[in-house]
C-alpha cells in the first residue's frame, strides 16, 4: 500500500508561501510540525498550549481514539505560537477563535483555507474521484498529517514516538507510513550516496 495523499516539502513550502493571515499560517504549520488531526487542531484552547516545555496537550474527549496525549510543538514553532497566543484578546479561550469569540475556528475554514492557498500554489490536484462525483484532492489537512509521518521518520523520529505523537492506538497503523510511495523513496534515495 503507497500513501495516496503525500505532499512534498517543497509543496509544503509553496503552501505556507500563499497564505494571507498570520493565524492561518500558524494554523498550516502546526498540522504540519505536530501531525494533529484538525479537529483537534481548531478545538485546541489557550489553556492547552504550554509553550514554555513546547507541549500541546490533548484531552481524551477531543482525540479519535479516546485517550490523552500530549503533542510536541517544534522548537522553530514555539516563538511564533507565543507570538500568536499574546496576540490573542485577553478573554480568548480558544487558540483559533472563530468570528464569535466563544467559538473556535470551523474545520470546514481550515479545509477551505488550505485549498485556495494550494490552488493558488499550483500544487493541488486531484487522486480520485468520491462516490458522489466530487474530486478528492491531494493538498487537505490530512495530508499534512501524512506528510508530517513521513518527515518525521526521514528526520530519524523512532516508530513509536511517531505513534505516540499521532495518538494511534495500533503501531500498525503508524507503520503504513513506512511503506510510502515509489516517488518518495526515489526522492529519499537520491539523497544518498556512495
Amino acid at each position: 500500500m503507497t500513501i495516496t495523499k503525500l505532499i512534498s516539502i517543497d509543496d509544503f513550502k509553496k503552501l505556507v508561501d500563499e497564505v494571507e493571515s498570520d493565524r492561518d499560517k500558524i494554523a498550516i504549520m502546526l498540522l504540519f510540525s505536530t501531525g494533529m488531526r484538525v479537529e483537534e487542531l481548531v478545538t485546541t484552547k489557550l489553556e492547552n498550549i504550554d509553550t514554555v516545555e513546547g507541549i500541546i496537550h490533548i484531552h481524551a474527549a477531543r482525540t479519535k481514539t479516546r485517550r490523552y496525549r500530549e503533542v510536541v510543538v517544534l522548537e522553530s514553532m514555539i516563538p511564533d505560537l507565543k507570538k500568536w497566543t499574546e496576540s490573542l484578546p485577553r478573554d480568548s479561550i480558544w487558540l483559533f477563535p472563530g468570528r464569535d469569540p466563544s467559538k473556535h475556528l470551523s474545520q470546514r475554514w481550515i479545509r477551505m483555507m488550505i485549498d485556495r492557498a494550494a490552488r493558488s500554489a499550483g500544487i493541488q490536484r486531484s487522486y480520485d474521484t468520491s462516490r458522489d462525483g466530487r474530486a478528492l484532492n491531494i493538498v487537505t489537512p490530512h495530508s499534512l498529517r501524512h506528510a508530517h509521518a513521513v518527515a518525521a521518520l526521514d528526520a530519524g523520529v523512532p516508530l513509536n514516538d511517531l505513534q505516540e505523537q499521532l495518538g494511534h492506538a495500533s503501531i500498525r497503523t503508524t507503520g503504513i507510513y513506512l511503506r510510502a510511495g515509489i516517488n518518495h523513496r526515489k526522492s529519499s534515495y537520491q539523497k544518498m550516496s556512495i
